[in-house]
């Protein structure tokens, strides 16, 4: 999808691993706010008390993505 893109738009996406990685790392980032106030009674609600779990999957992913694509 992205060559495609980048074949109909004319743009140089060799700088996408950035991107990417850092699209991981703010939405870990918003996450592990969440889990913090879940783990601090702060937010309740039925889905809540699995959130924490995707954090660290989410900036393995992207350190990998940084990697991958430069």
């Amino acid at each position: 999808m992205l060559n495609r893109y980048a074949d109909r738009s004319g743009r140089e996406l060799s700088a996408m691993g950035f991107y990417l990685g850092l699209a991981y790392f703010k939405l870990a980032v918003i996450l592990e706010g969440v889990h913090y106030r879940f783990a601090h009674g702060q937010t309740v609600g039925a889905g809540f008390d699995t959130v924490g779990v995707i954090v660290e999957p989410l900036i393995a992913a992207g350190l990998t993505s940084m990697k991958e694509h430069n």
